[in-house]
Parts: C-alpha cells; structure tokens; sequence
C-alpha cells in the first residue's frame, strides 16, 4: 500500500464507457479539469481503446462510471499497471468510491484526499481450443455459464496438476478476492478481504451437496476440462467478456503476473465499504428500533 499525492500526476488516462452516456460527459470534464491543472491527458471516452498499450506511461487512470466501468478497465489493460481511481455514476460504489466533486476539487488542488494504492489480484483465463489459445483477464471472476438453456454439465478440475474433483453442476465461479463479494457471495461463497491472493472455486447448483466452495491458494494454477456437449457454453469474464467453450476445450486459470491498483481512500476501509455498500452484519430491527426510526423518517 502506497500513498498517491496529487503533485505525483504529470500523465493521467481519463477512461468511460460506451454504455454510460453521463459518464462520457463527467469524463470530457475531468479532461478539462487536469488540463487546466497541468496534466497532460490520455484519452479513452468510448471504452474502445486498448488500455495494455494507451495506460503506459500514465501516472494515473481515472476511471469513470461505476463498478462496471472499473471492472472493464482492470480486465482491458491486462498486464499494465496504473494506479487506478474510480469516479462512481452508478448504483453501489464498491471499487469506484469517488463522486465527481471529489475528484474536481483534489485535481483543482482545493481538497486533499488521502489516497493510497493498494494491489487486487486478477485472474488470467486460457482458453485452449481446437484453432489455438485464447488469452483474456478478468478482476472479478470467470463464470461458466450455458446460455438459455441450463441442464448439469460435466467440468473436471485439477489443481497444479492433479485430479481435484469432477463437478456435475449447472455451472462454475472461479472468483478473486475482489469479485467475493459479486456472483459467488450470492451462491454462498465467503468474503476474502481484498489483500489475500487466493481463487474461490464455487459451483452453481450443483447435483451433490457435499460440493462446496473452496479456497484454494492463488500461487496455484488451476485447469478445467467441460465434459459435456453444450449449445451455448462459454467463460464469462467479469460479466462482460465471453469466451466460447465446446466439449472437450481446457481452460486454465492462474493469478496474473502483475496486480491491479486500486486507488482509494483511508477515510474509508474496506470493512465500510461492507457495512454502508452491501449492509455486511447488519443487525435485526427490533420492534421498538424500527418504530424510531419510522417517527424519524416521518418527522
């Protein structure tokens, strides 16, 4: 974990999606603002560019959206590393923490944040098909979904190697610690605290009640064979990317060589982030509790 202090920002990649028009616009903004400022800029206001190549160099990339928009930008520069700030337009807020005044005032140097750099593990997928290899990255997960039509399918796992287990299920997660708390929370995968270098394995619905998540080390290379013909199966990466998968074709998932950063702020940990973005140990409203806060509201 490292500090980033705004005099650090001589090249910045301002980034936005072709899916969030408002974030365009927020974008060409925060351009404007760091060119006033001094900053030379990288643009990539479409979402269409090749961030691996356009990020070199940069000192900061500023990503501006919400969650879908950071994800897209982690798994498009593979692995570059830039520090990354997340500007939020969306609904939670998760990884892209920052509102647009925020981000306007630190770049006018009218509010100091304090800001640090913290490394999130992403996951590398090889797709090994009849016309060769397919190579994607993902921050989140790697979903093996079928499409429309959802039967069991046969996956075999192993881990370094060896034999781990033959899946029978509706489906697979391989997850990261940052994508815990997506896809694999909501089918009863644990929470990892975002340091930890490990894949959560999490089937979907599967046949036998003894296969449960597991955890299994991110040093370690993990490789899936699908068993089953399906129509439509395919690797979804981040909920985004797709990767077609036939019967027969391996693919393979390792821990990328080189991390994402996250920018955020020490003014809020990751604990806060549970808490006030996904209600994390909430307790019970009891009677009286809730009848407060009623009059509260009310009042």
């Amino acid at each position: 974990m490292t500090a980033l202090q705004r005099e650090d920002v001589r090249r910045a990649l301002v980034v936005s999606s072709a899916y969030k028009p408002e974030g365009q616009d927020v974008a060409r903004a925060i351009v404007t603002w760091l060119e006033r400022a001094g900053v030379d800029v990288i643009q990539d206001i479409d979402g269409k560019e090749d961030l691996s190549v356009l990020a070199k160099g940069a000192d900061l990339a500023i990503s501006v959206g919400g969650d879908g928009t950071m994800l897209s930008t982690a798994r498009r520069m593979a692995e570059t590393q830039v520090p990354t700030m997340g500007v939020n337009l969306g609904k939670l807020g998760f990884l892209a923490e920052f509102n647009e005044r925020e981000v306007r005032e630190w770049i006018a140097g009218r509010r100091q944040l304090p800001l640090t750099v913290t490394p999130r593990m992403r996951l590398r997928c090889s797709v090994m098909t009849s016309q060769g290899e397919i190579k994607q990255y993902a921050l989140n997960d790697a979903v093996v979904n079928q499409g429309l039509v959802t039967r069991l399918i046969t996956i075999k796992m192993s881990v370094d190697d060896q034999h781990a287990i033959q899946y029978r299920a509706d489906g697979l997660i391989v997850s990261t610690p940052v994508g815990s708390t997506a896809y694999s929370l909501s089918l009863g995968g644990p929470i990892l605290t975002p340091e930890m270098k490990s894949f959560i394995v999490t089937p979907i619905a599967p046949h036998a009640l003894t296969n449960r998540p597991i955890v299994v080390t991110g040093e370690a290379t993990l490789r899936f064979k699908l068993m089953t013909e399906v129509r439509e199966a395919a690797i979804v990466l981040d909920g985004h990317e797709t990767l077609p998968l036939a019967c027969g074709d391996v693919f393979e998932i390792r821990r990328a060589t080189n991390d994402f950063l996250l920018v955020g702020s020490t003014k809020r940990s990751y604990y806060y982030l549970l808490r006030s973005k996904l209600g994390w140990g909430e307790n019970p409203r009891y009677q009286g509790e809730q009848r407060e806060q009623n009059q509260e509201e009310e009042s």
